[in-house]
């Protein structure tokens, strides 16, 4: 029962990281794409 408990654990805590990591990199990458945005509309509408 013990080596089970340990498992779900150990399920629990990767999906955690990962899900983690899914938020960083995904606003990471969101203000990323803004950024180039504006840089695009600068350099075009100048």
């Amino acid at each position: 029962m013990a080596e089970l408990k340990g498992q779900i654990l150990g399920v629990l805590l990767v999906l955690t990281i990962f899900g983690a990591m899914s938020v960083a990199f995904t606003g990471i990458f969101n203000t990323a794409a803004s950024n180039v945005a504006n840089q695009v509309s600068e350099t075009f509408y100048v």
